[in-house]
């Protein structure tokens, strides 16, 4: 059924144009790289101070408050690059188990910054209240930095499989 779905994709007048375009592909995977760089630095930047790792003299809330709306603007050009290049060579991504890994982990990070944010929102000092949120904070940014990583090594593993 997906096999369908890129077979009719890629016949499409928009996948023709897309592809015809030579400076197209290289001009939105710039887009997204840049993206995924915005994205990836401001999670490791939040990820360390929940760390504990003293990242700048802002407070994680202040730090989270400042980074998040940039985060989410990168993640939003990142989804609509991703559909463009989708639309380009469909089979690429959406028939690769890679691909498919990439977008469950991309999902996860998703739910770790909701978390991250919500818990930020009604209490600034929320994930330092107890030692035990400490911990729980700190759980969250190992695990909110290492997504990040498995989805950078499983975006350039696409490529390969």
């Amino acid at each position: 059924m997906i096999a369908a779905f890129c077979d009719w994709l890629v016949a499409t007048s928009i996948s023709h144009t897309f592809q015809e375009w030579t400076w197209f592909v290289p001009l939105v995977q710039t887009v997204h790289i840049l993206c995924i760089a915005v994205v990836l630095t401001l999670v490791a930047m939040t990820d360390l101070k929940m760390l504990g790792v003293r990242v700048g003299s802002q407070s994680l809330s202040e730090m989270v408050s400042h980074s998040m709306p940039w985060i989410w603007m990168a993640l939003g050009l990142l989804l609509t690059t991703g559909i463009l290049l989708t639309i380009t060579e469909p089979a690429r991504e959406l028939l690769n188990n890679v691909f498919r890994l990439k977008m469950l982990m991309v999902l996860a990070l998703v739910g770790v910054l909701k978390i991250i944010q919500s818990g930020l929102r009604d209490r600034p000092d929320y994930w330092s209240l107890s030692p035990r949120r400490r911990f729980a904070g700190r759980a969250v940014g190992a695990a909110s930095l290492l997504l990040g990583v498995c989805i950078v090594v499983a975006g350039r593993w696409i490529a390969y499989v």
